[in-house]
């Protein structure tokens, strides 16, 4: 009876470390004056990501052992440019995938660039990540343009949103 109850305790402490009750990632995004472009960081939980890896691509993977240039992390690369998008003036920004980085606390950054904007000043953002898998799903996403930002919150009845300076 002690080794039951001692297993199911392990069990939901185990399962209580990956479950949560909010689903939220977080983007910063600068313009960058000098190369026209901008540079984003997208934080979000490692293991939420795997979901969706395995979810949309049938892969089983931990992250972290994830090669950019392998064919999983093509995968990757092509979810983050379907679903992570950038327009200005209706045109849409070239997205360039520079990398990842996974921290001890199951944080997951992609680091990506924007290029041939046409005005810096209004975009249009659309950020579906996560959202096919969590409906609770929020992404946050910090726009700055010299000494001035605006941020803006993404849900999947509104994956879209325009930030506009005068």
């Amino acid at each position: 009876m002690k080794n039951l109850l001692s297993l199911f305790t392990f069990l939901l402490s185990t399962g209580s470390l990956f479950a949560h009750s909010y689903y939220v990632s977080t983007s910063n995004m600068e313009y960058n004056a000098q190369t026209e472009t901008i540079d984003v960081s997208i934080k979000t939980t490692a293991h939420d990501f795997e979901h969706i890896l395995e979810t949309k691509y049938n892969l089983r993977i931990h992250i972290e052992t994830i090669a950019d240039s392998s064919e999983i992390g093509l995968y990757i690369q092509t979810y983050l440019t379907e679903n992570f998008t950038i327009k200005s003036n209706d045109v849409q920004a070239t997205m360039k995938y520079i990398g990842k980085e996974v921290t001890l606390r199951d944080e997951l950054f992609f680091f990506i660039s924007f290029s041939g904007l046409k005005n810096p000043k209004t975009i249009q953002i659309k950020n579906t990540l996560l959202f096919t898998e969590f409906t609770q799903q929020q992404n946050i996403v910090h726009y700055k343009l010299g000494d001035l930002s605006k941020s803006v919150t993404l849900v999947a009845s509104k994956p879209e949103s325009e930030i506009k300076f005068e």
